[in-house]
């Protein structure tokens, strides 16, 4: 079992934090996580600062941006002018296909869509990397790589499954193979530590409402300066140029950096990105007391731990766990496939449970149950799901 750190106050932070969790039982960060009270708090003095001030305080809610962009940058090991601030994953992984040569790419099977369609919609060819019980190892990976090959698209956790890829081997091997290597890490970002030096990570993209908990509107999308020698920003706007406040028409002459793609170079969504500050705040500050890469570790043990509590108390049933079992293959999601999952899922919604329910990707009926656990839940949430478990005999 994972060796929990216990100089931080979780229960604390979740009564603070988190008044969602008074009202419900909440299990499904995978799909969102509820609004942090730190974030709320950020998003909100931006609102009542527009409403009484107007818009005297532009320069103030730039510098906060950047400062939260250092924070990031600190997180995930790179520059943060590596890092451009885009709206949600689908919009960076526009801006990436546009960037790059049609070429075959490769992905696994169960990829969350956003990583792959509008490469499909673009022309470039694909083909699926195919598990091994449910784990898409570097086997499986050589397996469906050719000399045709040149992008790899992975998630980092896979949403269905909740795998947790090994990125440093998988930067390993792309490197080896002169893949072009893109992490969606919307299922990790903020709850698991990601070293993008380390992990020869070229480009990676995240949203931020399902584990950071900042709610909808801000996506961050990392790309390796290197990529600018020979490509263009795809997307610029009246912000991509030196000076755009000279207001010269004739002026198209962009910085081909990826900060100046915030927004695809338009005016910020500063209530988002204020909002995501106020929950890296939190990590950093109060998770982390005082060091971003700390909060990132403590919260991913935490995490560990209660799926393997959550695990163990599931040994009390007969049920079929899909997700690899494995402690370096473990996420915070643990989904479990059962063929009255929509009944199951129906009485824990009445006992004011959520999770999610979910169908493979090929399947008509609903048959999978997904439990996603933050660093805001505790015993106690597991306590009751068993508690419904055990109602029903299952």
């Amino acid at each position: 079992m994972v060796n929990i750190i216990m100089s931080v106050d979780w229960e604390q932070i979740r009564k603070e934090y988190f008044p969602a969790l008074e009202l419900h039982t909440y299990i499904m960060a995978a799909s969102a996580s509820p609004l942090n009270k730190r974030a709320y708090d950020e998003g909100i003095n931006y609102l009542n600062t527009m409403l009484n001030h107007g818009d005297m305080y532009y320069e103030k809610f730039k510098e906060d941006v950047n400062k939260n962009r250092e924070t990031i940058a600190k997180y995930i090991n790179c520059k943060p002018d590596e890092i451009a601030f885009v709206p949600n994953v689908s919009s960076g992984m526009n801006l990436v296909a546009r960037m790059l040569d049609i070429a075959e790419i490769i992905y696994p099977s169960v990829e969350f869509p956003a990583s792959v369609h509008i490469f499909k919609r673009l022309g470039f060819p694909s083909k699926k990397i195919m598990p091994t019980n449910n784990k898409y190892l570097i086997k499986n990976i050589q397996k469906a790589t050719s000399a045709n090959t040149k992008i790899l698209i992975h998630s980092h956790v896979q949403s269905l499954t909740g795998y947790r890829q090994n990125l440093e081997k998988l930067g390993t091997f792309c490197k080896q193979n002169s893949l072009i290597n893109i992490i969606n890490a919307t299922q990790s970002f903020g709850s698991f530590d990601i070293d993008i030096k380390k992990e020869n990570i070229d480009i990676l993209i995240s949203n931020s409402l399902k584990w950071v908990g900042c709610g909808y509107g801000a996506a961050v999308l990392y790309i390796n300066q290197n990529f600018f020698s020979e490509r263009e920003i795809p997307f610029s706007g009246w912000l991509s140029v030196d000076d755009p406040f000279a207001m010269d028409n004739e002026n198209v002459d962009i910085i081909n950096h990826p900060q100046f793609m915030d927004t695809f170079g338009g005016c910020p969504n500063y209530g988002a990105l204020l909002a995501l500050k106020g929950s890296f705040d939190l990590i950093k500050e109060r998770i982390g007391l005082g060091n971003i890469k700390k909060g990132i570790i403590n919260i991913q043990e935490r995490i560990l731990w209660l799926t393997e509590l959550f695990l163990k108390k599931m040994r009390e049933f007969d049920l079929k766990i899909i997700t690899p079992l494995e402690p370096e293959f473990r996420s915070g999601i643990i989904t479990i496939e059962h063929e009255n999952a929509e009944k199951i899922y129906d009485l824990f919604i009445k006992n004011n449970i959520f999770i999610t329910l979910k169908r493979y990707p090929s399947a008509i009926k609903n048959t999978l149950l997904r439990f996603s656990f933050n660093y805001y839940n505790n015993e106690k949430d597991i306590d009751k799901v068993v508690k419904v478990l055990r109602s029903i005999n299952i």
